[in-house]
């Protein structure tokens, strides 16, 4: 077994593949001719997120068999490509939890006692203790944004300094925040509250600049903000403005929102509220070695075993059995996105129910597929086949499958029942000819749409005129509806309504809709 090390990991990963007879060939200097040229030698390759793995690369990897990331982003990777020459691939997700925590931790007391601040005025001659009064974190309070893995171990690290800590996290159930000894509050109520806030959210459309000019005007005067998750969570010029006016005392940002910095930098002119790291969350020598031991064991895996800790890109069942329910992996993906494009509320309990001739087979990984649905537009798209179960096990959320092969009108049929904050939501799915998905009851409401594209859904009262002024607001707006599907309980009492359209509409329009007499709810999501 050859394996290529094409970026820079601990030894320690190395010495695993060695002792167990991998021919480890340590390069990090490839040119990418060079890396063209010499793919086609190795059966695998541990690589970091400098090693470009794209279409053209993997076409010459003639003998390679895995891709092994040591980390967990992949954006370096074609896993598509490499999906269709076969190459398992893999990455290692979570093994930098506690440096990331514990950098959290240095920049919350960095930029308390102004550290950086005061050895660099020792270094330059000035002896100055009253310039560099600090504050402590006792009996503060901590505002945690995104009470996950990170979230909640910089909780468990700010209690041991008798900090009171709220958090906010709507896909966080309340019995989380109970373990945790954290109380949990909405967004508005966190900026109001917190001397300090911390920032543990992946980067999604709803958390990016998730802390703008809004959200800092609502909190208190004095308050200290730390970044260690990702750049474009936070308007680094609202931040900088924030600042200048006194209503942020100091800052402690170690992710950017373009990384390296430009020498334009706004942040970087606040050298006496501001401390800035180069992306340090991640990089300590025990988390370098995490990642490294964890590619390597995983990767060795994959060769005596055929499957992986935590893949990216590889089916759990016999190829045969895969035939067979393919369709419904593609359908608990859509019933999954479907549900969390409907509401934004906490999520407590999932219920897969499984009915019918696809209740022979293991359906172990179909419903891992829809909770990785469920979970990717919350988090990122780094929810794989695997750790979408670890990741709903962390945030507290109780899943459960149950199989009824009783027939029904259709031969076979997955519903997804979710208990979240407000109540009960539900959703049904089936396959028609083997390839043809569609959501056919969406609470209690019988449907038939296809689960494709942009979809308009709204809740409304049963009554004249509301489909219709309803069309007559997206044409006036120049949206253009494809389909329009209804489904009622009894004549004048609710209804739900599905708009297949070829246009996203914007909030203003949305608030228009939702203006409309009778009108009770309206999402737009995109599958």
């Amino acid at each position: 077994m050859k394996v290529l090390v094409s970026d820079v990991i601990s030894q320690k990963g190395i010495d695993v593949l060695e002792e167990n007879g991998a021919e480890v060939t340590y390069n990090t200097q490839l040119s990418y001719e060079e890396l063209l040229e010499e793919i086609g030698k190795y059966d695998g390759i541990i690589l970091r997120s400098m090693t470009p793995l794209n279409e053209e690369v993997l076409s010459h990897a003639k003998n390679l068999k895995v891709i092994a990331r040591a980390g967990s982003g992949y954006d370096n990777i074609d896993v598509d490509a490499a999906s269709k020459l076969g190459i398992i691939v893999l990455n290692t997700p979570g093994q930098n939890s506690i440096s990331a925590a514990e950098q959290t931790m240095a920049l919350m007391l960095a930029i308390s006692r102004n550290t950086a601040q005061a050895n660099q005025s020792l270094h330059q001659g000035v002896w100055d203790r009253k310039k560099y009064m600090g504050v402590e974190l006792y009996e503060k309070t901590l505002g945690i944004i995104g009470l996950g893995r990170i979230g909640g171990l910089v909780s468990q690290r700010a209690k041991a300094f008798d900090m009171n800590i709220i958090a906010s996290d709507p896909y966080i159930p309340a019995s989380r925040g109970e373990k945790l000894g954290v109380e949990l509050v909405e967004l508005d109520e966190l900026l109001e509250r917190s001397d300090y806030i911390t920032l543990h959210t992946p980067l999604t459309e709803e958390t990016h600049h998730i802390l703008s000019t809004e959200e800092f005007a609502k909190m208190k005067d004095g308050v200290r903000v730390v970044n260690v998750a990702r750049g474009k969570n936070v308007d680094h010029k609202a931040l900088y403005e924030a600042i200048k006016n006194g209503k942020v005392a100091a800052a402690g940002i170690d992710v950017h929102e373009e990384e390296p910095l430009a020498e334009d930098y706004l942040l970087l002119q606040l050298e006496e509220n501001v401390i800035v790291a180069p992306h340090l969350g991640g990089t300590t020598v025990e988390a370098m070695d995490n990642v490294s031991i964890d590619a390597a064991r995983q990767m060795l895996m994959v060769f005596e075993k055929g499957f992986a800790k935590t893949p990216l890109n590889i089916p759990t069942l016999e190829p045969e059995e895969m035939n067979q329910i393919r369709p419904y992996f593609n359908l608990a993906e859509k019933l999954g996105n479907f549900y969390a494009g409907l509401t934004d509320n906490r999520i407590e309990e999932v219920e897969v129910i499984y009915t019918g001739e696809i209740t022979d087979y293991d359906l172990q990984p179909v419903t891992t597929t829809l909770l990785k649905g469920l979970l990717n537009p919350i988090l990122d798209d780094n929810v794989n086949l695997v750790n979408a179960r670890l990741l709903t096990e962390e945030r507290g959320i109780k899943v459960s499958e149950i199989k009824n092969d009783d027939t029904n009108v259709y031969s076979s049929l997955i519903t997804l029942k979710v208990k979240n904050s407000e109540g009960v939501r539900q959703l049904s799915g089936t396959v028609f000819n083997k390839s043809e998905l569609r959501v056919v009851e969406i609470d209690g409401y019988e449907i038939d749409i296809v689960p494709k594209g942009i979809l308009l859904v709204t809740s409304h009262t049963d009554q004249p005129g509301v489909v219709g002024k309803v069309g007559s607001l997206l044409g006036d707006n120049g949206v253009n509806i494809a389909s329009l599907k209804l489904g009622r309980n009894k004549i004048g009492g609710k209804a739900i309504m599905v708009l297949n359209i070829d246009q996203e509409i914007d909030n203003d329009l949305k608030e228009e809709l939702l203006e409309i007499d009778g009108m009770a709810d309206v999402n737009v999501l995109t599958l």
